[in-house]
């Protein structure tokens, strides 16, 4: 696609006067830069960045302007774009890569298009803004893209990745997490808030973007988090840079008289590549102005102590008995193969027609963040939906399910089920009590299969020891085959319950893994 794109630039402009000559002002626009943060900033004057919007949304096809011409890409799940020129442009051979339907900005399901691009145009850079992050079309949802190499944190990005592929971190970068193929680092220059990735594969590069996304807090208002993204393809393999923000303009933008600088910082700022659309501001830009820029617009210091918290912490497994019948009808969500059934035949597991002792349906556990849901179960209680593992068990002429996951995503559905002003108050002994119930059943579990048989006292000391409960669950809230159970004996326990709000999550994110 590169060569199409370069031709279509080409003969873009060649029929469009007043956008070829913004193309044309780019080349004698007055640079300079600035030290901040470890890299140099570049500034550009770029009075004719100011937009040429004739009326309505100018990315909708009814809008575009005379002589505006489209090349079309294609993304996942049918989803069109129109390429076009940008009519204000910061870069040469600068694009806009619009949906080609009236619907608002956003990342959610469509950073994979935003990867096929790149991987499409591998000479180029492709970059994003979230709403509120310097976009000025926050209504019509796009990408921009253009050549690679203008921007100092993109090329501090890539001269840092190519290391670690060489097999080594540089200390300006902290290695985070991986998610299959894909790694995640914390950037600890410039500005708070910069994560680097990168991964071989497009799918392991999403899971790992929308992990960090969703460890961040969103604001009430807002459809999405505040970033700032780019991607693109080097080496074999993807690369992408996260900018987090705070602040959507800094307070200079709303000042008046001499502290006043018309800045409004959008991806190609954050990526140390700052747009001065007046040229008054240009020469009265120092070092110190920017810095406290860059301050409010970034992500606030406490905000990546919180984010940084988030991506590292970790939750142990609990498994759950959350129903026993003879018929069970679920459907995991991944596999798209629908509802299932299971049913008790000949003392085992009657799944498709072949039997088994045991059914396990895998489904990782986020340590970090809740748990999206995994499978679903059809029963008399209505639709019911889990995250983490399904583990299907025969026992005494029914079959057991057996849900396995990460003990802070099951506590948000049993405090879910409190009133909201006794959560807090009951989460930390809730903990707290789930941990030595779990505890005790796994020694029990350990106990229960005995010491080594080498003699009859040996036997009979582990008799005498044993603990009262196993085999008589009746007496005992020790579960032979799984930690706890969903009801009331227990801890009561729905899956994913719509109960879990924001209040019920609030106070497990605050409370992670506290049991004193």
């Amino acid at each position: 696609m590169a060569t199409d794109i370069d031709k279509f630039v080409h003969d873009q402009l060649s029929v469009w006067p007043a956008v070829a000559a913004k193309y044309r002002a780019l080349k004698s626009a007055r640079t300079r830069t600035l030290p901040q943060g470890g890299i140099l900033v570049t500034l550009q004057s770029n009075p004719g960045r100011l937009p040429i919007f004739d009326h309505g949304c100018p990315l909708c096809e009814e809008n575009y302007m005379e002589h505006q011409h489209t090349l079309p890409f294609e993304g996942r799940k049918g989803r069109k774009y129109n390429i076009l020129v940008n009519r204000a442009p910061i870069f040469p051979n600068h694009l806009v890569i619009t949906r080609d339907i009236h619907t608002p900005q956003t990342i959610w399901h469509r950073f994979p298009d935003m990867l096929d691009l790149a991987a499409q145009l591998d000479r180029y850079i492709v970059f994003y803004n979230s709403p509120n992050s310097g976009t000025s079309v926050p209504q019509h949802a796009h990408f921009q893209a253009c050549p690679k190499g203008y921007m100092p944190l993109e090329r501090v990005m890539e001269r840092l990745l190519r290391t670690v592929a060489g097999g080594s971190v540089p200390e300006e970068l902290e290695f985070i997490d991986t998610v299959r193929d894909a790694q995640l680092y914390h950037y600890k220059r410039f500005n708070r808030g910069i994560f680097m990735l990168r991964a071989k594969t497009a799918k392991s590069m999403a899971k790992l973007f929308y992990r960090l996304l969703d460890c961040l807090n969103l604001l009430a208002e807002e459809t999405e988090p505040r970033f700032n993204a780019f991607t693109y393809c080097s080496e074999g393999e993807f690369r992408a840079l996260v900018s987090l923000r705070g602040a959507s303009r800094p307070r200079c933008y709303y000042a008046e008289g001499e502290e006043r600088f018309a800045l409004t910082p959008g991806a190609a700022d954050m990526a140390g590549f700052v747009v001065v659309p007046e040229e008054g501001d240009f020469d009265r830009l120092n070092a110190a102005v920017l810095q406290e820029i860059y301050q409010e617009v970034s992500l606030s210091e406490a905000e990546e102590k919180r984010l940084l918290w988030r991506l590292v912490r970790t939750q142990p497994k609990v498994e759950v008995g959350i129903c026993a019948a003879r018929e069970i009808d679920f459907e995991i969500i991944s596999d798209g193969a629908g509802p299932q059934k299971v049913s008790y035949r000949e003392g085992k597991i009657d799944y498709n027609g072949v039997l088994y002792d045991e059914l396990v349906f895998e489904a990782v556990t986020i340590s970090t963040l809740f748990a999206e849901p995994s499978f679903i179960l059809y029963g008399e209680g209505g639709v019911r939906r889990y995250a983490g593992t399904l583990k299907l068990m025969a026992d005494k002429g029914r079959v057991e399910a057996v849900n396995i996951l990460g003990a802070e995503d099951y506590l948000l559905s049993v405090i879910s089920l409190l009133p909201p002003g006794q959560r807090r108050h009951e989460v930390i002994s809730i903990r707290r009590s789930l941990t030595e119930q779990v505890a005790r059943r796994r020694e029990g579990r350990l106990r229960t299969d005995g010491p080594e048989l080498v003699n009859t006292p040996e036997v009979v000391t582990y008799l005498e020891h044993r603990p009262s409960g196993i085999g008589t669950e009746q007496d005992s809230p020790i579960h032979g085959r799984y930690d706890v159970c969903a009801s009331e004996h227990c801890y009561r326990y729905e899956g994913l319950t719509p109960a879990a709000d924001a209040n019920a999550r609030a106070v497990i994110d605050e409370t992670w893994g506290q049991t004193e």
